[in-house]
């Protein structure tokens, strides 16, 4: 039998275990030596089954032990994440990765999203999920003279929503938006901050924010680790009706 063929009869067996509920719902694993050792395996078998089981968004890592994850996230769209998660049971954990500031939006950033260079604009980073486990980066560019009465409050409070402050003081309320979605490996960075490993595939999402009148009120750029993510939408057929 092959190494990979190892690996994926074990991937499969501790599937089943998972699913049936034998290590209980965040229930911890057996190590890595353990395993190997029950399954009469190499260590680097149990290994490569526990990355890629890890990597399906069935297990987490929490303090060095491989642990059962809560079930996947539905994201319909792009919802206000943390009532959201509250509406799952979870408790909303969401930290600044960067200290909210104004600068000048990178060129690169100005070409994602089709805009003009050299925007002024408020940046922020934040890292969103619970207290067990990071689920997403959020990045935001808020057009500075929209967002800048807020910075300071950016700066002390991870889970301001800046959308709900400028439709509070300008009435500027987003009801459209535009969404690109791919699905790429996570950078360096971006495994630290996730706490995933090298080959978990993420999503990345682009979305511009807008109000009716075609003002922009966010730029957002969101990772999301794709096994704990479900995009879900739904379209309006009338224009292929029209075509028909």
């Amino acid at each position: 039998m092959t190494e990979d063929s190892k690996v994926e009869l074990l991937i499969d067996a501790l599937r089943k275990r998972i699913k049936r509920g034998d290590f209980g719902t965040s229930g911890r694993l057996p190590t890595v030596t353990q395993i190997a050792k029950e399954y009469d395996m190499v260590r680097s078998t149990a290994y490569q089954a526990l990355q890629i089981l890890r990597a399906e968004g069935l297990l987490v890592v929490r303090n060095a032990a491989y642990v059962v994850n809560s079930p996947i996230l539905l994201i319909e769209g792009a919802p206000n994440f943390d009532r959201y998660m509250e509406k799952q049971g979870l408790t909303p954990a969401f930290e600044n990765v960067e200290i909210p500031e104004i600068v000048t939006m990178p060129d690169e950033i100005t070409t994602l999203f089709k805009t003009e260079k050299g925007l002024r604009v408020v940046h922020r980073v934040r890292k969103q999920g619970t207290s067990q486990a990071p689920f997403r980066l959020e990045e935001n560019w808020y057009p500075v003279d929209l967002a800048s009465p807020f910075l300071d409050a950016m700066k002390q409070d991870a889970n301001i929503n800046v959308a709900r402050e400028i439709r509070l003081a300008y009435g500027a309320s987003i009801t459209k938006i535009k969404e690109d979605v791919l699905g790429r490996y996570p950078t360096g960075e971006e495994t630290k901050l996730l706490e995933i490993t090298r080959t978990t595939p993420v999503l990345e999402a682009r979305r511009t924010f807008l109000t009716s009148e075609g003002m922009i009120v966010i730029y957002n750029r969101t990772v999301m680790v794709a096994a704990f993510f479900l995009l879900h939408y739904e379209y309006d057929t009338s224009f292929e009706k029209a075509q028909q």
